[in-house]
């Protein structure tokens, strides 16, 4: 089991609007930098960002709950009504050049499937999963999809993971 660490962005700062999550929208950070982690891009949408875009934050040790699952985030590129970003859960996955790339893609597959189990708004699997470029055709998640049946597999993990069902409920808050 992964850590979830809930460290929600102060009300003051999230998006806002009402959201009954119909699908899951997986993205990678493209931040290949050294220690650009889940726990920096906390801080980021903390501290930096001036309109915190997503949910999650996934990398190799650990993940970060940004938003809560009723709210909309910014992060989908389809405009303030699209449903991208009105009716997806955002995970983010980290890229970083001194982390494990393979195991933070794990970890967001084993999320995405947990939610899939818990959020009873989301359409069926595997109708529930999109990729941003579904919604804006930006070339995201970029190393995923750069991969030869790269999508494909990674909706194997997903699955591996709901026929597998054992996915603790979120309840870790710092």
């Amino acid at each position: 089991m992964i850590p979830i660490k809930v460290d929600l962005i102060k009300k003051a700062k999230r998006p806002g609007y009402a959201m009954k999550p119909e699908y899951i929208t997986i993205h990678q950070t493209g931040n290949t930098s050294k220690g650009a982690n889940a726990e920096m891009h906390n801080r980021y949408v903390h501290n930096v960002a001036p309109n915190p875009s997503w949910h999650f934050t996934v990398d190799d040790k650990e993940i970060y709950q940004h938003l809560p699952l009723n709210e909309n985030g910014w992060h989908a590129g389809d405009g303030t009504n699209g449903p991208g970003n009105r009716k997806s859960i955002a995970i983010e996955i980290c890229v970083n050049r001194d982390g494990n790339l393979a195991q933070a893609e794990a970890n967001a597959a084993w999320l995405a499937a947990k939610l899939i189990k818990e959020v009873g708004s989301l359409k069926p699997f595997p109708d529930c999963m999109k990729q941003h470029y579904d919604w804006s055709k930006k070339n995201c998640p970029a190393q995923i999809r750069g991969r030869k049946n790269g999508w494909q597999d990674f909706l194997a993990a997903v699955e591996a993971h709901l026929k597998a069902g054992d996915m603790p409920a979120i309840t870790r808050a710092i």
